[in-house]
């Protein structure tokens, strides 16, 4: 989640991740295009379905409770369509499936779950088991659930690479290395149930993801070099060295998976998005500060063993075409209702062998490995996935009105299901979704000004100009919101 090759060129370039500049030596790589909104639950249904939000169903970080009040995180009983390891279950193949976003509780595929439900809990033990459903069979929980990593296990000498002064940034600055040592038990945690089933079970197909480097960077970018205005000497000091740290840890954790997995395995290496990392990163002196805001439109994309070219030029990939080339690669079918291409220009010859699509794997008769769809998710376990995600500072905490916090939840996906409409060229089904919006919602500037940019692409200009000067008063000038508002004055006086 959020590699970027901004970040991974100098250090490849400084020798400091040898894994994967071995990889890139025999395979290939590029850019990833990402989708809007930049939301990781989103696009990490986006890769696995290759299908999206308004297809796949995965709208935000909450959604409502189908069936009673208030909120609950977004389950693996949200997405509406099969996921890529859904059709390899309905095909014969097995796979495992560690730490997806929105996985939980873990499916029933052919192969082992283990769903995103695997890091410890505030106060709980080293002891305590996985929450139930995290794991798909029941039977490997248990074992599965000594590979967990605690915060306490995270000892000086892991942190030290991260915060070389940590005896004394512990005194002033307790709650963010805690923040720093949970971050790094759940990757550890990742990696070691990763390790664990491949080196133990048969499969195919082995997804695996890592929301370290994401997490790391809502924590710590602000800290990289170069300094940052707003950010104090003292901080930029304590912390400047976290972002490198865990890019060099997940080449260790590379090295360690590409060894498990053996020579003859063909591994994709996909980001989500990227992240800024230099002077373009957000300024919250301009307001700037939220966390999509630090998102970066080119993920990465590398890819090399079998089947794939060496040194061939990645054009134009999307995260989109990922599960279409996972399905060539897999010697199976893409389906006419998933958007994307195979990225042909990175397959030899064999593997590059077209595969007449189907219309849709919706409509295949067969066992995939979906939840019933009478499958109730416990609200307790909701509860407290909910203050991890507030903990997280991924959601802001809704307090006790649960119709309060249903409302606004409906109203931000509806929001961003918008944007993906957008995205995708479906204005007026972008439009119709704004209009649905309630305030506070509906009027804020942001809501407003994709609304016009709606307008203007449908060439609806006088509607789109009138938009824009109940605009003035809200977008200030030198700010982004101000520079958005005048390149759209820009094109609307192009297009007339």
């Amino acid at each position: 989640d959020a590699a970027d090759w901004g970040m991974i060129d100098p250090l490849l370039a400084a020798g400091l991740m040898p894994t994967l500049a071995a990889l890139l030596e025999r395979g290939v790589r590029g850019n990833l295009r990402t989708l809007q909104p930049m939301l990781s639950p989103i696009l990490w249904n986006t890769i696995a379905t290759g299908r999206r939000a308004a297809a796949h169903g995965i709208a935000g970080f909450t959604e409502p409770v189908p069936d009673g009040p208030g909120i609950r995180p977004v389950a693996s009983t949200s997405r509406r369509c099969r996921a890529i390891w859904n059709l390899l279950t309905g095909c014969g193949c097995r796979s495992n499936v560690v730490g997806w976003y929105a996985s939980h509780p873990a499916e029933p595929i052919a192969g082992t779950m283990v769903s995103n439900r695997l890091e410890f809990g505030a106060g709980e033990s080293g002891e305590a088991p996985l929450p139930e459903g995290a794991v798909h069979p029941p039977e490997s929980a248990d074992r599965l659930a000594r590979c967990r990593v605690h915060p306490q296990e995270i000892d000086a000498s892991a942190v030290l690479p991260f915060v070389p002064d940590a005896a004394r940034v512990a005194v002033r600055d307790p709650d963010r290395l805690g923040r720093l040592r949970q971050m790094l038990a759940q990757t550890a945690t990742v990696q070691a149930m990763a390790t664990e089933l491949l080196a133990t079970e048969p499969w195919d197909l082995t997804a695996v993801y890592f929301e370290g480097i994401d997490r790391f960077g809502h924590e710590f970018m602000e800290f990289h070099p170069p300094r940052m205005p707003q950010v104090s000497e003292e901080d930029f000091e304590a912390y400047r060295h976290c972002m490198t740290g865990i890019y060099r840890f997940h080449d260790m954790m590379l090295e360690a998976l590409l060894a498990a997995a053996g020579e003859g395995t063909t591994v994709l290496l996909v980001s989500d998005h990227g992240y800024w990392n230099d002077e373009r990163r957000p300024d919250p002196r301009e307001g700037r500060s939220g966390p999509v805001e630090w998102h970066r439109p080119l993920g990465i994309l590398a890819a090399a063993g079998p089947g794939i070219r060496t040194s061939a030029p990645v054009c134009g990939g999307g995260i989109l075409d990922i599960a279409p080339t996972l399905l060539q690669l897999l010697g199976l079918p893409a389906a006419h209702d998933m958007p994307g291409r195979v990225l042909a220009e990175i397959l030899d010859d064999d593997a590059a062998a077209p595969i007449e699509r189907i219309p849709t794997w919706e409509e295949v008769d067969g066992e995939f490995g979906l939840h019933p769809p009478d499958l109730r998710i416990d609200p307790e376990a909701s509860r407290e996935a909910l203050a991890h995600l507030v903990a997280l500072g991924y959601i802001e905490a809704f307090g006790d009105d649960e119709e309060k916090a249903r409302r606004e939840t409906e109203d931000a996906n509806r929001l961003q299901l918008a944007h993906d409409c957008a995205d995708a060229g479906d204005l007026e089904e972008a439009l119709r979704l704004i209009g649905e919006l309630r305030p506070p919602l509906a009027d804020e500037t942001p809501v407003r000004l994709l609304a016009a940019n709606c307008l203007v692409g449908l060439r609806r200009l006088a509607e789109g100009t009138t938009l824009l000067d109940a605009l003035d008063g809200a977008a200030m000038p030198n700010t982004t919101t101000g520079r958005r508002v005048e390149l759209l004055r820009s094109r609307i006086d192009a297009l007339e």
